[in-house]
């Protein structure tokens, strides 16, 4: 995990000095290679952290965060709540600034609304507020009214802030 984190912060610190994997940089095209690989490790918290790292990276490119998506998609539907959550939360750091890479997720994200944590169940509905599609909006919102009778004030307070971005979003 320590060296997941490490090559995070080398491959930030590259691109930070304007070093990219476009630009042909071996060190970030290594440290990268590096990062995906860790997606195939064994361990799941190998992985998990890896695919975050990827996440988090400065100035990745859309396609590269596919692999990361595409493991914590498949953490979503992990029997362990708290590696629900994890994936789960950091989708939705992802999904504030490239909501486009997140919406393939949302089929997955729409079966979390139901969850017995209600903290994974808040996590679900402002992320699929940021990435949904008219249509799947709509929908979202018949079933928000129901939900937000059953959560604590804390997380009313969450989708409501989602809920006025996404107004200012589509007036």
């Amino acid at each position: 995990v320590l060296l997941v984190r490490y090559t995070a912060k080398l491959l930030n610190d590259e691109f930070a000095e304007g070093r990219t994997m476009s630009d042909g940089s071996q060190v970030a095209k290594q440290g990268y290679q590096f990062l995906e690989a860790s997606l195939r490790h064994k361990s799941e918290l190998v992985v998990y952290e890896a695919a975050r790292a990827i996440c988090n990276l400065d100035g990745i490119e859309p396609q590269d965060l596919s692999p990361a998506i595409s493991v914590l998609q498949l953490f979503l539907s992990s029997p362990k709540p708290a590696t629900r959550y994890a994936a789960m939360r950091t989708l939705a750091t992802v999904a504030n600034t490239q909501p486009r890479v997140v919406s393939k997720c949302n089929e997955d994200l729409e079966a979390l609304i139901g969850d017995s944590n209600r903290s994974i169940a808040t996590l679900a509905i402002t992320t699929l507020l940021k990435t949904g599609s008219e249509n799947s909006i709509d929908r979202l919102l018949k079933q928000i009214s129901a939900f937000l009778t059953e959560i604590a004030d804390e997380f009313k307070i969450t989708v409501v802030r989602s809920l006025q971005k996404l107004c200012l979003t589509y007036p």
